[in-house]
């Protein structure tokens, strides 16, 4: 069985050798391209790293959004890691001892960067940057993608046309004030009740062991990543950016 398995392993040898080996091979191509990819992306040039990805890859995809690239540690030396349904692999090890990986496809348009480790792990703010983005510039364009969002005007929703708004962001801050004002009254409550003056709005669950208050404090019904907080005596909303009115004080 032992023989049988270094027979197959041997022709898989002899195409990862073949794909790298030659000047002119697949394989040297991959690691220029891949090169000049996530260098044209460290060093700023976002506009120029775009144009070598693929064309469903790059459509998601502003030149804004990629410029937080900037500055990314790049592999000394990427090696040639396989292939799967994303494409040719090609990996290698950062100076803090990550790794990164991008795939390539290859057809009739050349070489083109397919995935990329480094974009999906900034793609994982992309959700709380387009909600963010949506309530300050509802008519404007995804923060992401760069294209423009669709605006409701009379019930106040903004849709994203890459999905990051779910089935759309209701912007206006009716029911955020309402839960603003329910939190401002139940401050009054606990401080009637003789406790002191909270310095954040969990404190009000831990001082009065769960009676008043919510563990971990309370969130924006609009952003769920968004907490309320308090100032000068009065409900703060951070995503909408708007207060309750002032609640009594000791």
């Amino acid at each position: 069985m032992r023989r049988a398995a270094l027979f197959a392993a041997i022709p898989a040898a002899v195409f990862v050798f073949a794909l790298i080996a030659r000047p002119a091979s697949l394989g040297m191509k991959l690691k220029n391209s891949v090169e000049v990819y996530t260098q044209a992306l460290s060093t700023g040039d976002a506009q120029e790293a775009r144009s070598a990805m693929s064309p469903e890859m790059a459509r998601g995809l502003s030149v804004e959004f990629l410029s937080r690239l900037s500055g990314t540690d790049v592999p000394s030396d990427f090696r040639f890691d396989g292939m799967d349904d994303n494409g040719f692999r090609m990996a290698g090890v950062t100076g803090d001892g990550g790794s990164r990986i991008v795939w390539f496809s290859t057809g009739e348009n050349g070489i083109l960067v397919t995935k990329d480790t480094a974009v999906d792990n900034i793609l994982g703010s992309a959700v709380m940057l387009c909600r963010e983005n949506a309530v300050l510039n509802p008519n404007g364009c995804c923060p992401v993608s760069g294209r423009p969002y669709e605006y409701d005007d009379q019930t106040g929703t903004v849709i994203c046309p890459e999905g990051h708004l779910g089935d759309g962001l209701a912007i206006r801050s009716d029911d955020c004030a309402l839960r603003r004002d329910s939190v401002a009254a139940e401050l009054s409550e606990f401080l009637a009740a003789g406790y002191p003056y909270p310095e954040n709005l969990e404190e009000m669950y831990t001082l009065s062991d769960g009676e008043y208050g919510r563990r971990g404090g309370y969130r924006c019904p609009d952003n769920g990543y968004k907490y309320y907080e308090l100032r000068d005596g009065a409900i703060y909303c951070p995503f909408h950016e708007e207060s309750s009115a002032a609640v009594v004080t000791q």
